[in-house]
């Protein structure tokens, strides 16, 4: 069975790693629960960073739980090339029923791996 983690090369760790996805983002998905930026990396892997703040998902059951399935989701997904992402919840991510948030989440997913297809077929 492959190793199935996420490791530190997974992630985005650094303060500028996420300014540089925040200010050069090519492909955004965007909903009123979320917004998912993206930038093409120019490695081998694709990763992750996270911002869910307390101001919009106020208690940490709910925070946590929006992190785990977001990870989840994002090790499970094959992108068409490596990004860099940075997934932003927005007000009331944090209310949505399991179901509706891992369905949310997937179809999310979906979506910027197609504009990511698009976007990269535009570019050859």
């Amino acid at each position: 069975m492959p190793r199935a983690g996420f490791g530190k090369d997974r992630r985005l760790l650094k303060p500028f790693e996420f300014k540089k996805v925040f200010d050069n983002n090519s492909v955004r998905v965007a909903h009123p629960n979320l917004l998912i930026l993206s930038e093409p990396n120019g490695t081998e892997t694709s990763r992750l960073g996270l911002v869910i703040g307390k101001k919009n998902v106020p208690t940490a059951v709910a925070r946590n739980r929006i992190k785990r399935l977001v990870r989840e989701t994002f090790r499970l997904t094959a992108l068409p090339v490596p990004v860099d992402i940075v997934f932003l919840a927005r007000k009331d991510l944090g209310k949505l029923s399991a179901a509706a948030l891992a369905a949310l989440i997937q179809q999310s997913w979906g979506r910027l791996s197609a504009r990511l297809d698009k976007e990269g077929k535009h570019d050859a």
